[in-house]
């Protein structure tokens, strides 16, 4: 008998993947036709004379805010019905649900939100030699909740002016002035290669500060407090407890 020395290729089937594929349908639209914020949401806030311990405080009203922005008046939204983890200051800098809890949560249509927290630089005016800190946020599975993800509808720049509407109090502010909050898509530009997000490869994503910090990604951007290298802030992951229509 003559033996093969071909190798077979043996493949396996990722459990987790393969429940989310067979029971989830909106899945799908995401894979094959992908919208202005399929792949995520980045809000850059501005924060004037701000410190981490204020700013990490505000993370659960800042969800609210953002859900309340696209949902409108008719929706009520209670801090008690979030679900936060947070990051250690030694130790791994993001906490995140299991895998399989973060399947369910986001075909529950529900955002998930993670914040992190800069220093600016040191000549920077914002700074005023005090070290003050702005804020970046990560949203994903928020395009559930937004006007048809086109970047030329005007029905979906009117969420997004409401969007930072709602967020100018988070500012310290009291004029909104221009470009102080920042709302642009995920996987574009410098990241449209590394970051096409998917619910089943999102639980490795947002674990790349830890596993990949190397990946040239928006994730380990969001870690990295590159104007402050000695101190790294631990990120915080919110979102909401109940499905979200």
């Amino acid at each position: 008998m003559k033996l093969l020395d071909k190798k077979v290729k043996v493949s396996y089937v990722n459990p987790i993947e393969e429940w989310y594929e067979r029971y989830t349908v909106d899945h799908y639209r995401s894979k094959y036709n992908i919208g202005k914020y399929d792949n995520g949401m980045l809000i850059s806030i501005s924060n004037k004379e701000l410190n981490y311990e204020t700013i990490i405080a505000q993370f659960k009203d800042i969800y609210i805010s953002i859900l309340k922005a696209c949902k409108g008046k008719g929706y009520r939204f209670s801090k008690w019905d979030l679900k936060r983890f947070n990051g250690y200051w030694e130790g791994e800098q993001i906490v995140l649900p299991s895998k399989e809890k973060l399947l369910d949560v986001i075909s529950q249509k529900i955002p998930i939100m993670i914040g992190g927290i800069h220093n600016y630089k040191k000549e920077d005016a914002r700074s005023c030699g005090k070290e003050y800190c702005h804020t970046h946020i990560y949203l994903y599975n928020i395009h559930h909740h937004l006007p048809n993800a086109n970047g030329s509808d005007r029905s979906l720049r009117n969420i997004e002016d409401k969007i930072e509407r709602h967020l100018q109090r988070y500012t310290n502010t009291r004029k909104r002035l221009q470009n102080i909050i920042r709302i642009t898509p995920v996987g574009v530009g410098a990241y449209k290669f590394t970051d096409t997000i998917t619910p089943t490869k999102l639980y490795e994503y947002l674990r790349s500060p830890i596993d990949n910090p190397d990946a040239n990604n928006l994730m380990n951007y969001i870690s990295n407090n590159r104007h402050l290298p000695s101190i790294q802030y631990p990120l915080a992951l919110v979102h909401y407890n109940h499905r979200i229509d």
